[in-house]
């Protein structure tokens, strides 16, 4: 292994990183629009969009994390040159994608038991409720995309997703403004409920903008005849989706769950704490991309030298991706420790939230270094196509550590006194912690076990 190498590793990897990276901020975006625009009417409206959110996006990950799966199944038939399993993998994707969506899409609307288990205002009970509801209708066609995109990242195409991120970006800060605010005369004012009817439309037109697009496209277009014209096959590919996807999903579920439930518990804690927790939080998600784009990558890179079966290219791939995972929660914690205040400025003006949600912000800047790690190593166990490993870990580190451990800090009473929300997002930074250590070990150890395997074939 030489500098050269690496060096050359690194700029592959930016080159399919980045694209991912704007996307994802554009998808992170979404959620800070949303943020943003509501809490311009009120505090109730700010916190609804906070509650909606967290209940939200455990629901969204259940398909994505399976039909993440595409990306390195496509990559290592890529890597493996059995192009020919690319169609019937898609197919089976696609086939698995609707009742996904139609799955997620009942689950977001049956949340009022979860609604009555929470001390709510009735204003904020109605407008999560609304968001909610309104945000269903859109997510059999955002399944559908999703199932897209991970088969074009499958090919090492990262560019069509940052299209069509900015795309819905763009799309959702109209929509926003006319369902939110309303139009005299024409269009009742929703309020944060609104957000939901924007989003639910933006993710029916990212579906077919990119049908448009793939259909058209030289290399895409082939592959998406084929698949249309499959159908539904567990010998095909569904079992191998959801072999890997199944644990992902879980992986992803336990990470997401993690600040979900913490959302639930703080929402007890009253509207101040609700508010400075969904600032903290909307900050730290699209903080948060930089890492993931870079764990997307690393999965496209290592299924393809796994299926190539080159464990010195996929030796380079780790330590590069490692390597610039540090330098990177770094970077992000000394940002987010120094800027804290102003930061939190651009969401509201509050003095009360602006104080609690700085102070939150301190507990952002201790766990994005372990953040960075254990998001790039569960992206190279993917790629590899381990996860079962990462679903273990994420249950027991996050929600045993974090979400427990953080209840105990955020309630328990010492002197009279309890950390309240503070307590929360120390415990984050424990169950983060633990979950990089064990995934780098986890890491490594496989690598030696698929080297292993290399050296007893040959």
């Amino acid at each position: 292994m030489t500098l050269s190498a690496l060096q050359k590793e690194f700029s592959i990897l930016i080159k399919l990183a980045y694209p991912i990276f704007f996307a994802q901020l554009a998808l992170t975006g979404l959620g800070f629009l949303d943020t943003l625009m509501s809490g311009w009417v009120g505090r109730d409206d700010l916190a609804a969009i906070g509650l909606g959110s967290s209940l939200f996006l455990p629901v969204f990950m259940i398909a994505t994390g399976i039909l993440l799966a595409l990306t390195p199944i496509i990559g290592q038939l890529v890597g493996s040159q059995q192009t020919q399993k690319i169609a019937p993998a898609l197919a089976q994707g696609l086939w698995l994608a609707l009742p996904l969506g139609l799955l997620s899409a009942l689950l977001l609307i049956k949340v009022a038991w979860i609604l009555d288990f929470l001390q709510l205002t009735p204003k904020v009970y109605q407008l999560t409720e609304s968001y909610l509801s309104y945000v269903a209708w859109g997510l059999p066609g955002i399944a559908l995309y999703q199932a897209l995109r991970f088969f074009w990242e499958g090919l090492g195409h990262t560019l069509p997703t940052m299209y069509f991120s900015f795309f819905a970006l763009m799309l959702n800060i109209p929509l926003n403004g006319l369902f939110i605010y309303g139009l005299p005369g024409r269009v009742e004012a929703y309020g944060a409920a609104g957000c939901g009817i924007a989003t639910s439309l933006v993710m029916w037109s990212m579906l077919i903008a990119a049908l448009f697009y793939v259909w058209r496209h030289a290399e895409m277009g082939h592959f998406v005849q084929q698949a249309l014209r499959i159908a539904p096959s567990w010998q095909l590919g569904s079992r191998d989706i959801l072999s890997i996807g199944v644990p992902n999903t879980l992986a992803f579920l336990f990470e997401v769950g993690l600040f979900s439930f913490i959302a639930l518990f703080v929402a007890k804690l009253g509207t101040l704490s609700l508010a400075s927790h969904q600032v903290a939080i909307s900050y730290t998600s699209m903080a948060y991309m930089l890492p993931l784009s870079l764990s997307l990558a690393l999965s496209v890179r290592t299924a393809k030298a796994y299926g190539q079966k080159n464990s010195d290219q996929l030796k380079v791939i780790m330590l590069t991706g490692l390597g610039g995972a540090l330098l990177m929660g770094l970077c992000l914690a000394l940002i987010t420790f120094l800027f804290r205040d102003l930061i939190v400025s651009f969401y509201t003006t509050d003095k009360e939230v602006i104080q609690l949600a700085s102070l939150l912000l301190i507990y952002a800047a201790l766990y994005q270094v372990p953040d960075a790690i254990q998001s790039t190593s569960a992206g190279i166990l993917r790629g590899m196509g381990k996860t079962k490993f990462t679903m273990i870990v994420t249950f027991i580190a996050y929600w045993l550590v974090g979400l427990g451990g953080g209840y105990l800090l955020a309630f328990s009473e010492v002197d009279g006194r309890s950390m309240g929300v503070s307590g929360f997002w120390l415990g984050i930074v424990l169950g983060l912690s633990l979950a990089a250590l064990l995934l780098f070990w986890r890491v490594w150890q496989q690598f030696g076990q698929f080297k292993a395997s290399i050296n007893r074939n040959n």
